[in-house]
Parts: C-alpha cells; sequence; structure tokens
C-alpha cells in the first residue's frame, strides 16, 4: 500500500491518534520509512460530515483512475505530536505521479463521518484491460424507452438533428 486517505480530524489530539495506529499497523510488516503518502480529503473540500466516507472513496479511486498522488492542500508543519520521520508515512503536499512498484497501486481509505458513510477499506487499482480487437468504423448510438411510442419520440428528433 503506498496511499492511505486518512480521516485527518485535523485536532491536535486526534491526527496524532490515527497516524500512531496506522504506523503501528504498517510497522509489523516493515522497517521501511516515509513510504506511503497520506491525506485527508478534508484538505480539498473541508470537513464533509456524513459524507466523509464515500468521499474519501470517491477521492482515492480517482487517484487510482489517473495514477496520481493528491496533495494535502494548506499543509505547512506537521503536528509535533506526529514522528513523520520514524513512520512508514510522508504528507504528499503536491499533485504527483503514483509511481508503480511492479505491483498494483493500492490505497487504504479510513474515514468516518459522523451518522454518515463510514469507510475502512482497501482498494487496488483496476488491471488493465487489453483491446478485444478493432472498433467499428462508426460507434452505435443507443437509444431506449419504456415504449415504442417513447421511442419514436426520442428517435425523431435526432434523426432530423443529425
Amino acid at each position: 500500500m503506498t496511499y492511505v486517505e486518512a480521516h485527518g480530524t485535523a485536532t491536535p489530539l486526534g491526527d496524532p491518534i490515527e497516524v500512531t495506529a496506522l504506523t503501528r499497523a504498517f510497522s509489523a510488516g516493515t522497517q521501511k520509512k516515509n513510504f506511503c503518502a497520506v491525506g485527508s480529503v478534508k484538505s480539498n473540500i473541508g470537513h464533509a460530515s456524513a459524507a466523509a466516507g464515500v468521499a474519501g472513496v470517491i477521492k482515492t479511486t480517482l487517484a487510482l483512475k489517473h495514477k496520481l498522488l493528491p496533495p494535502s492542500l494548506h499543509f505547512g508543519r506537521p503536528n509535533p505530536n506526529i514522528d513523520f520521520a520514524n513512520s512508514p508515512f510522508y504528507v504528499n503536499t503536491r499533485l504527483s505521479d503514483w509511481k508503480s512498484t511492479g505491483v498494483p497501486r493500492r490505497a487504504g481509505v479510513s474515514a468516518f463521518g459522523i451518522g454518515g458513510t463510514n469507510a475502512h477499506v482497501v482498494i487496488e487499482e483496476a488491471p488493465a484491460v487489453e483491446a478485444s480487437g478493432s472498433s467499428r468504423p462508426w460507434p452505435l448510438l443507443l437509444l431506449s424507452a419504456k415504449t415504442g411510442t417513447a421511442l419514436e419520440t426520442a428517435t425523431t428528433p435526432l434523426a432530423e438533428y443529425l
């Protein structure tokens, strides 16, 4: 895992507790330092309240899709109670390429909204999809309707426009 979308309470007490817990979990499998970016959607859109979990999942999914690590905006200096230097984490402060290490990119999302959508998941990038062959010279234009009359109502103006 090379990115964690954290809850990021932005409080003097909450963030050190969260990073300490993440450090304990990550350090159980490696002694490497500063290899995993950490961020929070709060720096991008503010406190999302009940939508915090789903906002973190959306942000992380888009980051995987575009292979870019999103920046933590307005980050100046870390909370003095967080020992980033001796942890697996660093705060990513600018949009940067999300480099692959030969395995699929993976991210953890841990975000909680009071009374809303909470998320604690691991998301992995989708595998590359090979083209199935040459495509048609013209793309299909699909229309859908509940009835034949409704289909005709949609089709006639489109045909006239085209």
